[in-house]
Order: structure tokens, then sequence, then C-alpha cells
């Protein structure tokens, strides 16, 4: 079990269980905990930091929330850093949008610049395990009767492997953490449309031909190809809406 220093740091401006998160933090930062660490239990955590119980609990509870830690109660568990963190940025952002702080247009060209970028990246970088799963979705959105749900939730997962194949892990992880979002403006998108056949074909073409680019080198291309390719889908989806909507 790696070391978290003893006592809190002065600080007013801080609530009790804001100031142990931040010397976690500060124990991560200087190497004296890391991923698969198990932290110190309860009682001595309260113990060094001379805090209640309910400010030690607090903090871990936060921890959890974020996706950091994983808690099970008993003596022989306890609370562990994760190797590999849940996105706590998918219920935030899920907020942010249900509260109209972000809107549909911020959520269009938020996914026309990350995505074009991540594009033009896989290109160079040729990742082929995450060009695998996106080639792999696309030929199975190539799927005839696909229904709808079923073809955008392979139209997400094509998006999400070519943002893997960037290279930068914050690529996908911001991604993922406005899936909620986007899938809830790619069906309601998807539904407005009268005539869906036509535009799923459109698609199908257009995520071949970003996935052909990437594979081939052409990164500006598939830049170019996925910028118009996102932002031409809401453009139809938006213009299909009914008054008032």
């Amino acid at each position: 079990m790696s070391e978290i220093p003893a006592g809190l740091q002065p600080d007013s401006g801080r609530r009790t269980f804001e100031k142990i998160l931040f010397q976690v933090e500060e124990a991560i930062f200087s190497k004296d905990l890391a991923a698969g660490d198990r932290l110190p239990p309860e009682r001595e955590l309260d113990a060094r930091f001379q805090v209640s119980r309910a400010s030690v609990r607090e903090a871990l509870r936060v921890l959890e929330a974020l996706g950091l830690v994983r808690v099970r109660r008993g003596a022989d568990n306890g609370a562990r850093l994760l190797e590999r963190p849940t996105n706590a940025l998918e219920p935030l952002f899920r907020f942010h949008f249900a509260l109209h702080h972000v809107s549909l247009d911020n959520l269009v060209e938020f996914r026309m610049v990350i995505e074009s970028w991540s594009a033009e990246s896989a290109a160079a970088l040729h990742l082929d395990e995450h060009l695998d799963k996106a080639a792999s979705a696309v030929t199975e959105m190539e799927v005839e009767d696909l229904d709808i749900g079923s073809f955008l939730s392979h139209d997400l997962q094509f998006h999400l492997a070519i943002a893997r194949a960037s290279g930068n892990p914050l690529a996908p992880l911001v991604l993922e953490g406005s899936r909620g979002a986007i899938e809830k403006a790619m069906l309601e998108g998807a539904l407005r449309v009268a005539d869906w056949p036509p535009v799923r074909r459109r698609l199908r073409r257009e995520h071949r031909a970003i996935l052909d680019a990437v594979l081939t080198g052409q990164g500006r291309a598939a830049s170019r190809y996925m910028s118009r390719h996102i932002g031409q889908f809401y453009e139809e989806s938006l213009s299909a809406r009914k008054p008032g909507q």
C-alpha cells in the first residue's frame, strides 16, 4: 500500500473532503500513489488527516463518482485506484446538454473540429488495431435492412475507432464523454429525415470514403471528408425540423 502524506494543507477556501482529494492528487503526482494501488483504510485516513470519517467517505464517494477508484466494503477491500478509469465526462456532458448550457450547434462544431483532426492524425499513424475496428463498423453499416438504431450504433463505433486511432487519448475521451448527447442528436436527426434509405446509402459511402482516405494515408482528404460528413448530416436533420421544435 502506497503512502499519502499526513495532515492537510492549510486552505480555508476548500471544504474538508476537497482537501483530502487534493492530498490524494498530490500523492499521485509525486508517484507515492499509482494506478492499481489501494488507498489506506478509512480509519487510517481519518486519523492521518485528523478529520471525521464522514469527510473521508465523502472524498471516496467523489473519487468513485469520477471513475477513479473502486470502493469495496470490508476489512480486506477498501478503495483502489483503477488502472482503467471510467469516463466521468459522460454524465457531466449529459447534464450540460439537458440544461441547455451546450447547444446542438456547439456539439456539431465540436465534433467537426475534433473528428476532422482525428481523421488526419489516424491517416498519419495508421494504428491497425483501431482501424480494423473502424473497418468492421463500416462493414456492419453496409448490411441491408439494418434498422436506424443499429445503424447509428455502428456509426458511432466507427467515429470512436477513428478517434482512438488518432493516438491522442483525449480525443476518444471527450468523444465518449459526449456520447449520450451525440446518440440523442443522431437519432432525433435520423427520425426527422423524411426518406431515410437514400440518406443511409449516402452515409455508407461517406464512411467508406473517410476510411479509405485514412487507410491510404490521405490525411487532408480524410479530414475534409469527415468535416463535410458531420456537417451535412446535422444540416439535413435541422432543416427537417418541424416548426416549434
